[in-house]
């Protein structure tokens, strides 16, 4: 079998392998292959003086020392790549740490909420109403409803009571009108509150809104105790004039009766001039 000369040195015969390190294998192939399509040329300084090949001339194929300074030429691209990806994700995140840090300018507080409270308990306080509001409640109430004991002047002591319970209604309805005139302005900061949860743009903004949000629920309850009071007081003054009522009734007939008077008044009317010791018609 003739032998041939194998490129870069090395005698062999067909079917028989090249000498160890001048013949590349299939890996360097396509390493030299990969080199050639990104453009990137290694030049031995052994094999600078090399003639280049002619347009009939096979190339010749790298030598060890080439191949390895190759090698270390990609892994130096493939770490920058790396490198760069890195410190693209770093950009990201502190894109996203600067985004959650962003808050509102100003927040949305329902700021009339306190002094509207107190309007709404001031409001049930009109001419004889009882109110909780008012400082002397406990000695108002005791006056005006003192319980059992004789009454001597019916008329006057029907009207007190009256207009008690009715001025006390009366506020009471004009508190919860209140109410209602703040349902347009309560539903207005809902929305607006709504149209910012859903417009938060970092975790500052989400925890913001959070907050708004949470305040007026809490103030929406305000409102509603105050509701809820408004009605107890309402309650009381009604009930307070119905027990007052009867018990002033039984302690006068009690009192006729001890004194020696066979007919009882009549107590379900305030008749005009009934005074005490007199009964109508008498």
């Amino acid at each position: 079998m003739a032998e041939r000369m194998i490129p870069g040195g090395g005698r062999g015969r067909d079917g028989e392998s090249r000498a160890t390190g001048r013949v590349p294998g299939p890996a360097v192939a396509a390493l030299i292959r990969r080199q050639q399509r990104t453009g990137l040329v290694v030049v031995d300084a052994d094999d600078a003086d090399r003639p280049a090949p002619g347009p009939h001339r096979k190339e010749q194929p790298l030598g060890a020392g080439q191949r390895i300074r190759a090698l270390t030429a990609l892994k130096t691209i493939e770490s920058v790549i790396n490198e760069v990806q890195m410190i693209a994700n770093q950009v990201r995140q502190i894109e996203t740490m600067v985004q959650n840090t962003q808050g509102f300018s100003r927040g949305l507080w329902d700021t009339d909420a306190q002094p509207r409270l107190l309007r709404l308990g001031e409001v049930i306080d009109q001419e004889q109403a009882i109110a909780y509001t008012m400082a002397n409640v406990d000695g108002l109430f005791r006056q005006r409803y003192p319980g059992y004991r004789p009454v001597t002047d019916w008329s006057s002591e029907y009207e007190l009571w009256t207009r008690t319970t009715l001025d006390t209604l009366r506020g009471t309805l004009n508190s919860v009108r209140l109410h209602g005139e703040d349902f347009a302005t309560a539903q207005g900061r809902i929305q607006a509150l709504q149209a910012l949860s859903e417009s938060a743009a970092g975790r500052m903004q989400a925890l913001q809104v959070g907050n708004m949000m949470a305040a007026e629920q809490l103030q929406q309850l305000v409102q509603l105790r105050q509701l809820v009071m408004a009605q107890i007081n309402a309650q009381n003054v009604y009930m307070a004039a119905q027990t007052n009522r009867e018990a002033q009734r039984a302690a006068t007939q009690s009192e006729w009766i001890r004194n020696g008077n066979i007919d009882a008044p009549p107590l379900e009317g305030a008749a005009p001039g009934v005074r005490r010791g007199v009964g109508p018609g008498r």
